[in-house]
């Protein structure tokens, strides 16, 4: 049995960008990763879209509905690190800026744009997979920092009672408390970090939070409770930025595949953190790792 055209057309008009939305966000909230590499692979290959320039400002949109949601929240609850989000993002608007002209002019072709965007999407599936293997148990003042915040949140008390406090800075070092202990950064490490991580995204169409989480974990050495908040912020100024620059320059966004996009992405990040309970993070990454290592095949070879 066939379905009608009538139904096809609104199957194709709306019912297949809202579904392909859905599973966007609902991907996104479930694993915190490729939420813009899913969004570009759905404009091109799913929804057939041929315009390069389209699809990256695009995505990037999709991109912006958790953090709009998720920052006042991590305000809130004093897990944000406003001086150093200021600082990458300031970083940010820069990147985005020359990221999104070059990007422009070097990769308006699908065949420039989607070999390196499927080296994005490989690297991104092997760090998913790097973050499967085995860990050693977290030590240092990130590992106190961590235990005594969720300790105080446990207990039914004010998170903000060991939040994040700013305490001295100059332009070479901000120190800051989280959980009874002292961590600092450094603004023009952070400001570099900043242009250098959103000049790809915006080049690429993506968040961008696949380089920054790592960089403030790792090289920063500050704890999950803050980044994840402190990420959001900079990710949300730089891709609007990037969006921006990309309209500035003359490309037209397609609203009427947008906004079913958008409807079905709020409606899976809302859904997300209600199932997640059934599914265990690591199968989840292992299925989304492979998933990225197909597209990422399937572009660099065709």
């Amino acid at each position: 049995m066939t379905m009608p055209l009538e139904l096809a057309a609104l199957w194709s008009d709306i019912g297949l960008p809202f579904a392909w939305g859905g599973l966007v966000g609902l991907v996104f909230s479930l694993v915190g990763a490729a939420g813009g590499i899913l969004a570009s692979f759905g404009l091109i290959s799913v929804l057939g879209l041929t315009d390069a320039n389209q699809v990256k400002p695009m995505a990037q949109v999709l991109t912006l509905a958790t953090p709009l949601v998720a920052v006042p929240s991590y305000l809130r609850q004093c897990r944000l690190v406003l001086g150093l989000a200021v600082i990458l993002a300031s970083g940010g608007l820069l990147g985005a800026l020359v990221g999104s002209r070059l990007s422009m002019h070097y990769l308006s072709d699908l065949s420039d744009f989607k070999p390196i965007f499927a080296l994005l999407v490989l690297f991104i599936a092997a760090q998913l997979a790097w973050s499967l293997r085995p860990r050693t148990q977290a030590s240092g003042a990130s590992a106190r920092a961590a235990a005594a915040f969720e300790g105080l949140v446990l207990q039914g008390e004010q998170p903000c009672q060991m939040g994040v406090q700013h305490l001295r800075g100059s332009w070479q070092r901000i120190e800051f408390e989280f959980g009874g202990e002292l961590f600092h950064y450094h603004p023009p490490v952070a400001f570099a970090a900043g242009f250098m991580i959103a000049a790809i995204a915006a080049a690429l169409g993506v968040g961008g939070g696949f380089l920054l989480v790592p960089f403030m974990a790792m090289a920063l050495r500050l704890p999950m409770f803050v980044v994840a908040g402190t990420a959001a912020l900079a990710i949300f100024i730089s891709s609007s930025a990037s969006i921006a620059s990309y309209m500035a320059m003359g490309v037209q966004l397609n609203w009427g595949l947008l906004l079913p996009m958008l409807a079905g992405t709020a409606l899976g990040a809302w859904l997300g953190p209600h199932i997640s309970r059934y599914f265990r993070e690591s199968w989840l990454r292992i299925l989304l790792a492979v998933v990225l290592l197909g597209i990422g095949a399937k572009y660099l070879i065709g």
